[in-house]
């Protein structure tokens, strides 16, 4: 049977009045419980949401509180560390020298030419240049650290050079006798030693000849002269701790001012040694007088150069017997050299520091400068390139005879013909100058 139109839409008008209702009911339910599903998954999202939020908030609380804990903690170190942890030399208080004038010195800058530089290749450092027999001789160190540092005796023609004696330890001077014996100052973990090599026996053995003093070893001895009537002048820095070396230990005494350093003399005939004179800050270079009558010894922290009578003992740095024969220096003095004429050269390790003697009575910054470490000390000393980093000067009437510029912090200092070689703390090559 075919329906019509008309019963198809009377079927649905039926089917629409009998089962609508229902339907409509049952999609209502249906709605219904959708919206209850919904509101509770969006009550359990908002109590989610906000037992997250609560645990962000007292997370952010706690590491915000850990966060003050530690830096306060860091903050109480760091003053710890800077201010009141124990240092091994505390400084002493001191009136700082005053600044010497221009004195109208030749300006010689060091020679940039390479066949004026010696390069010792794999040495990290030279602490002492001497000539002898035509030879330039020079101490260079390898190694860091003071327990794994070799020193070497390098002699060179000006070419080629070549390791004739080592040590262990550095070789931080050394200084040749009439008799051709090489007196050698070295510095070791456990204290300094004042040590020969005989002239027939080089590279074979080395005397230890002093190294203690009333029972107490020998500190960061710096440096070594060797007198035409046997006997030999070696100086002691100060009282420092030598754990780091010598270059470690005259920072130190530069910025406590101990005044610790002595100068003593070895007679090799009776095997004695004498106090000359103490109360040094920072004995750091010896030179004698070409006929051996004076001495002179650069004080670090006091910018001079003491003289005195070679024979003299006992004497105190600036009292009777003991005067400057050059004061207000322009940078801080490390190694002396003499010349047959009289002229004495003076090296300057460090270019002299505005703020260490603005701050000379001040112990307790100087003492965060102890503490703070060899970055900032370099700092506070850095030689500019046209800075001195040695001078020439005329012990027999005191007139200024040259300024050497170019090098950077001078430990070592020879004159040699119409050349004068220098040599670093920090560099393995040997710069020179043309006079």
């Amino acid at each position: 049977m075919r329906i019509g139109l008309v019963e198809f839409l009377l079927i649905l008008a039926i089917a629409s009045l009998t089962v609508g209702p229902q339907v409509a009911l049952f999609v209502d339910r249906w709605m219904r419980r959708a919206n209850r599903a919904n509101a509770r998954a969006a009550r359990r999202r908002a109590e989610y949401a906000a037992q997250m939020a609560a645990e962000r908030d007292a997370l952010l609380k706690r590491f915000r509180t850990a966060s003050t804990v530690f830096g306060v903690g860091i903050l109480l170190a760091l003053v710890y560390a800077l201010v009141f942890r124990p240092i091994d030399t505390p400084p002493q208080a001191y009136t700082a020298p005053e600044v010497r004038q221009s004195t109208g010195a030749v300006q010689t800058a060091l020679s940039a030419d390479s066949r004026d530089v010696l390069a010792l290749r794999d040495y990290q450092g030279v602490d002492c240049i001497r000539e002898q027999d035509g030879f330039v001789y020079a101490a260079a160190y390898n190694g860091a650290t003071l327990k794994k540092r070799k020193s070497d005796l390098v002699r060179t023609d000006g070419g080629s050079f070549s390791a004739i004696l080592s040590v262990d330890g550095e070789l931080t001077g050394f200084a040749f006798d009439a008799d051709g014996d090489l007196w050698l100052t070295v510095l070791t973990p456990g204290g300094g030693a004042l040590c020969r090599a005989r002239h027939d026996s080089w590279g074979a053995a080395v005397e230890q000849v002093v190294t203690q003093i009333d029972g107490a070893p020998l500190g960061a001895v710096s440096a070594v002269e060797a007198g035409s009537d046997g006997k030999v002048y070696f100086a002691v820095a100060g009282g420092e701790a030598v754990d780091n070396g010598l270059e470690a230990a005259l920072r130190t005494e530069l910025l406590a001012h101990t005044g610790t350093g002595w100068v003593y003399v070895y007679d090799p005939a009776d095997r004695s040694v004498q106090r000359v004179v103490g109360g040094v800050a920072g004995a750091s270079g010896l030179a004698l007088s070409p006929d051996g009558r004076t001495l002179y010894v650069s004080d670090l922290g006091n910018r001079c150069v003491w003289s005195m009578d070679a024979d003299a003992r006992e004497l105190t740095a600036g009292g009777k017997n003991c005067q400057s024969a050059f004061s207000g220096l322009p940078g801080y003095p490390g190694a002396l050299a003499m010349e047959a004429d009289g002229t004495l050269y003076i090296s300057y390790r460090w270019a002299r520091s505005g703020w260490l003697e603005k701050n000379a009575d001040s112990t307790l910054l100087r003492g965060i400068a102890l503490r703070a470490g060899q970055n900032l000390q370099e700092k506070l000393f850095g030689l500019s390139s046209d800075a001195p980093c040695a001078e020439a000067v005329s012990t027999a009437d005191g007139s200024w005879k040259r300024a050497f510029t170019g090098g950077s912090s001078c430990a070592a200092v020879c004159p040699v013909g119409s050349k004068v070689y220098f040599g670093a703390a920090d560099s393995a090559q040997v710069l020179s100058a043309r006079i």
